[in-house]
């Protein structure tokens, strides 16, 4: 994410929108922002986003089965 986003002088996600997140987040896809995968070692992440504003949120195992 850092070698890429310097490439392409763009913020990393988590830099721009999410400094305060405990743990790593990865953008997914295109770099607008579409998707992301986060991960914490907090059970918290499912309200970090919510609290934000996000709704559209899957756990690891809801989408890979």
């Amino acid at each position: 994410e850092k070698i890429i986003s310097n490439h392409l002088n763009k913020i990393p996600i988590k830099k721009k929108l999410f400094v305060d997140f405990e743990g790593e987040i990865k953008s997914l896809g295109a770099w607008g922002g579409d998707f992301i995968l986060a991960s914490s070692p907090n059970n918290g992440i499912k309200k970090y986003f919510k609290k934000l504003g996000y709704s559209t949120i899957f756990k690891y195992d809801e989408l890979i089965k």
